[in-house]
């Protein structure tokens, strides 16, 4: 890059750094209720200007710790790496989860480069003649494999780009209606994945935004709660299936056209084969509950057989969650090794290594969110937030709020993993605060905390979806071979309708006292009946010979 267009990139960040610091000096004079928000604010501007997560959450913590040493630059940086940065690396779930995501890392990168799951996409086509049934075949078995690769979402728009692209082409499918499959299933399905690179980060900040609430569940079945009630990853899975079953192609991507030349890239890697990716799954999804399970330990700890749900329960919210997931995750690394195919295992530490390596940057944005919630804490912003919504909005439409919040922010910082660690740092521990403002009750308060992490889920996914500045939409785009803005456009319609189902028919049902599961079926019906009322043209369909 260019000195001069290097100093023009970092001339924008620069003016903004300064002028939180010195903000941060001025709102010494401030009233302890403003002073609290200040460090938010400086996040939010900063990631919306820079689109930088990381940038705008260190300066946020930068900021708040100037407030709360006064001033003083030598102790903010003293006490912010004793008091924030030393407990959030020590502490033991912080710390599996950096070393579980990195694990998962190098076990997706080698799963990748053994070309397991090709033969998925190959089984579909039957030959490569462009029909319209091979097609919907074909790119079924794109969002089936979409779902299979659950455990990162990043890997997943790379791996199932790449392997499909070239399959697409001879097949006369459009670039652009590929890209949209492989950005919904990526953070959507990781999202909502029991076992993937998000779940250690999104425990780890619901473990930390419900320190003090009144509650009896574990960080792990709250998020096992919250699944049903993350509306829009559930709503634009839907919309993508059924837009393969019915062939909705509606908005800029009515009038895309496929690739007329074929791709060069390798259809199938030397030795890949179905069981080589498989066996290696398997083993991630059942080592990390058996783990779980066994791993536990209390003062109290029952006989672990006979299995019951109580005993299953129990195990979920106990401590054992680090651990669990390191080890499990370490046994599944070691099998996708075993099942490489010869021609690679001798380069597996390299290839796993690239794969941790590139998750090194998403792991520093988790270290600073961590940080950030340590010091908004100290800094009482959860309690003046919820002295400032318990006058104005209900406890139930606190939901709805924060995920049209959430929209907003991940779609014009084009990060989820920013936007979640801004968010339920906030989010959560205003909970408990909000209800005594209230008077609500303590169910009332343990109902809504799943539907609340659902909120700031659902709605950081869909900027990470369909924003044009997300990695995901960035990556799909170019793994399938198309243009960011082309695959911006083409995706965006059908994002905003599952956005829109997800806040009519289930935030803002919940608010009005309606139950969840009516909210899905609801926005279910919706969504069919969306599809049903409004078929493609003749024009619009794929091209058939």
């Amino acid at each position: 890059m260019p000195p001069i267009e290097r100093r023009s990139r970092l001339r924008v960040p620069l003016i903004l750094a300064a002028a939180s610091l010195l903000g941060s000096y001025l709102m010494l004079w401030a009233p302890a209720s403003i002073q609290a928000f200040w460090p938010p604010l400086v996040a939010l501007v900063i990631v919306f200007a820079t689109h930088r997560a990381a940038l705008g959450l260190a300066l946020a913590g930068l900021c708040g710790m100037l407030l709360l040493t006064e001033g003083h630059p030598s102790q903010a940086l003293f006490t912010g790496i004793s008091e924030h940065a030393i407990p959030a690396l020590t502490s033991p779930w912080h710390l599996g989860a950096l070393v579980f995501t990195l694990l998962l890392g190098a076990f997706g990168a080698i799963l990748e480069r053994g070309g397991g799951l090709l033969p998925i996409l190959l089984g579909s086509m039957g030959s490569t003649a462009p029909n319209q049934h091979r097609r919907r075949r074909f790119l079924t078995a794109v969002f089936g494999l979409g779902l299979v690769c659950f455990f990162d979402g990043l890997a997943n728009s790379l791996m199932v780009g790449r392997v499909a692209r070239p399959l697409a082409d001879r097949l006369r499918v459009p670039r652009v209606l590929l890209a949209y499959l492989v950005d919904t299933t990526s953070s959507a399905v990781a999202c909502l994945a029991l076992v993937s690179t998000w779940i250690t980060m999104q425990l780890t900040l619901i473990k930390d935004g419900i320190r003090d609430l009144p509650l009896e569940e574990g960080p792990a079945t709250l998020f096992f709660r919250s699944i049903p009630q993350n509306f829009y990853c559930l709503f634009a899975l839907l919309l993508a299936f059924l837009t393969i079953r019915y062939n909705w192609l509606i908005g800029p991507m009515a009038k895309a056209l496929p690739t007329v030349e074929r791709s060069s890239d390798s259809v199938q890697p030397k030795g890949a084969r179905l069981w080589r990716a498989v066996l290696p799954l398997l083993v991630l999804l059942a080592a990390i509950p058996l783990f779980y399970y066994f791993l536990h330990h209390g003062a109290e700890v029952p006989p672990r057989f006979p299995v019951t749900l109580e005993k299953i329960t129990a195990a979920l919210n106990s401590d054992a969650g680090p651990l669990a997931y390191v080890c499990g995750s370490a046994l599944a690394l070691l099998a996708a090794i075993c099942c490489a195919p010869p021609s690679i295992r001798l380069g597996t530490p390299r290839i796993g290594g690239a794969g941790a390596f590139q998750l090194l940057p998403s792991l520093g944005v988790l270290l600073l969110a961590w940080i950030l919630g340590s010091v908004l804490a100290k800094l009482d912003t959860a309690d003046f937030l919820a002295a400032l919504l318990g006058k104005h909005l209900p406890l139930a439409a606190f939901p709805a709020a924060l995920f049209v919040v959430a929209c907003l922010t991940s779609f014009v910082s084009g990060t989820s993993w920013g936007t979640m660690a801004l968010l339920m740092p906030l989010a959560l521990p205003t909970l408990a605060p909000m209800a005594a403002e209230q008077g609500s009750s303590p169910e009332a308060l343990a109902a809504i905390v799943p539907t609340v992490i659902a909120a700031v889920l659902g709605g950081s996914v869909f900027g990470d979806h369909c924003s044009p500045f997300s990695d995901t939409t960035i990556v799909s785009a170019l793994s399938c071979g198309v243009s960011t803005p082309a695959h911006t456009l083409t995706q965006l319609p059908y994002a905003l309708i599952a956005a829109a189902a997800s806040l009519f028919c289930g935030y803002l049902l919940i608010a009005l006292g309606g139950n969840h599961w009516l909210g899905l079926l609801l926005g279910g019906a919706v969504l069919f009946a969306l599809v049903l009322l409004l078929p493609p043209r003749r024009d619009r369909r794929l091209p058939v010979n």
